[in-house]
């Protein structure tokens, strides 16, 4: 169910940014200025690593989680990827920064959580991999909204997938450096 409400409120976003084209430069309507007034609960600043890859933008739909300058955040054929604070299976409403994020915070994985988690991540994928470092990161929305997303950090990318009920590939998402042709990670001596 989360994972349809994630996948649905991406695409109303998307819609609604005009992202039918899936643009890359993802030049919508996020102005500099539209932070001002946040409230002061509104979590405005990413833990690391997820501040490497990403920012919270205020847009008239509410905060979202986007890629940060020189990123680009893709879900394979459909396009651009934003985690908006607003979570909704419609049309989203234009609430400004009454919408927004309580709660963002990131945990490496290990063990068994690691292990299940990227063995779902890297169905249908290549396996032989080094592999990555994993991370959860929680979310906190203040209409009560709760989204749980791993990053798996492969130094020059990484991919995304929303596990807030359960992971689906579907859901998974792949983040670019924009000045960096992605490589296999090296393994460490």
């Amino acid at each position: 169910m989360a994972v349809k409400r994630f996948a649905a409120a991406l695409s109303g976003l998307m819609l609604a940014f005009g992202f039918a084209d899936a643009r890359a430069d993802q030049n919508v309507e996020f102005k500099a200025g539209e932070c001002s007034g946040s409230p002061d609960a509104a979590v405005m600043k990413l833990p690391f690593p997820l501040s490497k890859w990403g920012q919270v933008q205020c847009t008239k739909y509410g905060h979202v989680l986007a890629s940060q300058n020189g990123w680009l955040w893709i879900l394979p054929a459909a396009g651009p990827v934003l985690v908006p604070s607003q979570v909704t299976m419609g049309d989203p409403k234009e609430l400004g920064n009454d919408s927004y994020f309580t709660k963002i915070e990131i945990t490496q994985v290990k063990g068994d959580e690691f292990v299940n988690t990227y063995q779902t991540l890297m169905t249908n994928l290549d396996k032989d991999e080094v592999k990555p470092d994993g991370y959860r990161v929680d979310i906190s929305t203040n209409s009560g909204e709760t989204l749980k997303i791993y990053f798996f950090d492969y130094d020059t990318y990484a991919w995304g997938m929303d596990c807030s009920s359960s992971c689906d590939t579907d859901s998974r998402f792949i983040l670019l450096d924009k000045n960096h042709k992605p490589e296999p990670r090296h393994a460490s001596i």
